[in-house]
């Protein structure tokens, strides 16, 4: 067994128990972690993965790391929560407001739901949190709630881009995001993701699931009973339980 693929055995073993993630390889280029990308989800998953997610896509973000664009990364087949879950509290975990698109083999948009992930990265050393490691992390992906998918010819992507999204805990308001923050709205974020996902020979079959990235800000996952109200496209509520002891 290769260097890289022992790492990529303790990368996947630490992603699934949520634990510190191993020191990462030095001088991994963003071709070689989007190469590893597959075979650390495969590990992490039992049945394959369920979808793909945009990361990264505030462009002030991309500056500090000195990118131009966003990246992309896998969902794991055991992420997926319904709606009302009770998630556990986890120290380095973060609440996400995103839209999910449902895609067909060819990369068609399908239906667009709200969407929350919650992301969980936990770098063992400042100086591995670079774009490359991201990738090879799958960007943090862990659990997603996503709410009930609306047929894309139904909707009018003038009034979804300008959507109000509001992000509550236990009645006081966290957060008022538009669903146009990320990549200028779905949109152009299906056309992105997409494109970035053939060329990263990143498997789109049918139904896979799409999360565009983060409206607004990232936010502490902190305990209580949340809600996240999308306008017309619903209402998604989850729980983040208060630790023992």
């Amino acid at each position: 067994m290769t260097n890289h693929q022992q790492f990529i055995v303790a990368l996947a073993d630490a992603i699934r128990a949520r634990a510190p993630l191993p020191p990462f390889p030095a001088g991994v280029t963003m071709d070689e972690a989007y190469r590893m990308l597959p075979a650390a989800a495969a590990r992490v998953c039992d049945s394959g993965t369920r979808g793909l997610k945009a990361g990264l896509t505030n462009p002030e973000l991309q500056a500090l790391f000195g990118l131009d664009e966003a990246l992309i990364g896998l969902l794991y087949d055991w992420g997926e929560c319904p709606n009302g879950v009770a998630l556990p509290f986890r120290e380095h975990a973060r609440i996400e407001c995103e839209l999910a698109v449902v895609l067909s083999a060819e990369g068609a948009p399908v239906a667009l739901a709200p969407a929350i992930e919650i992301v969980h990265l936990n770098f063992a050393a400042p100086e591995d949190f670079t774009p490359a490691n991201l990738v090879m992390s799958s960007l943090g992906a862990d659990s997603y709630i996503c709410g009930s998918p609306i047929p894309w010819g139904e909707l009018d992507q003038s009034v979804i881009r300008s959507t109000a999204i509001r992000l509550e805990r236990d009645g006081e308001l966290l957060q008022l995001a538009n669903a146009g923050d990320s990549l200028n709205g779905p949109e152009r974020a299906v056309d992105w993701c997409v494109n970035e996902a053939r060329k990263r020979s990143l498997e789109i079959a049918d139904g896979t699931t799409l999360l565009t990235g983060t409206c607004g800000d990232a936010l502490p996952g902190l305990p209580g009973n949340y809600k996240a109200d999308f306008g017309e496209l619903g209402t998604l509520r989850f729980t983040i339980e208060t630790p023992a002891g």
